[in-house]
């Protein structure tokens, strides 16, 4: 299992370095164009405005302002951008992992080896999950660095960011469960793909709806995104909502890839 899940991570390590720059170089802009919105309390008065289900759909609910370290960093950042470059890497890399292998015709020649095709399955998923974390560390890493000299860390400490961070990144992994599942039970690439796509996408409309629709309250209960952006670990930490559902329903896919009967 080593081998192949080194094996993995050596075959992304190229495209992990450019995404890390984009995410890096997106975090680092954020945060260098936060002092131009820090006073300006006018955009305050235009946001509160909004209606409630996009100020919650924009982590600008409970308290925050969009001139608030928290607000803002939610509201550009943690709420959406984070969130689906994230989304992009991990489900381009889940479709890919068993689907886009046996399509390639590569799954075979490494199914040849003495290892079974269930822990080909788990090793390759582990190095999914290992690259996700890599890109969390680099963004965790970039704000700890640029947060106090641009003023983002008032009220803002590095286990918030961690907390933040770390959720938006089981959010993914969550999705890319999705595409890793769907993949192994079809073998096909473009159904993972669109398929987890879909259910990122409609998840985040229906967030977007919940705050707005009484009706539709109770599919935030079930909703990765609300677990997310409903939670705020920006200001409240890590809670059970933003890791252990997120835990639990990925453990559940990758039992649902492993039935599979020729990976099994």
């Amino acid at each position: 299992m080593l081998t192949v899940y080194t094996h993995a991570l050596r075959r992304r390590r190229t495209s992990l370095i450019w995404w890390s720059i984009g995410i890096a170089a997106m975090a680092a802009l954020l945060a260098v164009a936060y002092p131009t919105v820090r006073d300006n309390n006018e955009l305050d008065k235009t946001f509160a405005n909004l209606p409630a289900g996009v100020e919650a759909l924009l982590g600008l609910s409970g308290g925050n302002t969009l001139t608030s370290p928290a607000g803002y960093l939610n509201s550009q950042f943690y709420a959406n951008i984070l969130p689906v470059m994230l989304l992009v890497f991990g489900i381009g890399l889940a479709a890919w992992t068993i689907a886009g292998a046996e399509a390639a015709g590569t799954l075979e020649l490494l199914l040849a080896n003495p290892i079974s095709r269930a822990r080909v399955a788990l090793a390759r998923f582990a190095a999914l999950t290992t690259l996700l974390a890599a890109l969390a560390a680099v963004c965790i890493i970039t704000l700890a660095v640029l947060a106090p000299p641009y003023g983002l860390n008032r009220g803002l400490d590095l286990g918030h960011i961690t907390a933040a961070t770390v959720a938006a990144t089981l959010l993914a992994l969550i999705f890319a469960a999705v595409a890793f599942a769907v993949g192994a039970t079809t073998g096909n690439r473009a159904a993972a793909l669109g398929t987890a796509s879909a259910l990122a996408v409609a998840g985040y409309i229906l967030q977007g709806l919940a705050g707005q629709v009484q009706a539709l309250h109770p599919t935030q209960d079930v909703n990765p995104w609300h677990w997310l952006i409903g939670s705020d670990p920006l200001r409240h930490g890590l809670t059970w909502q933003t890791w252990l559902l997120p835990a639990a329903v990925t453990a559940i896919l990758i039992a649902v890839s492993l039935a599979r009967r020729d990976l099994r």
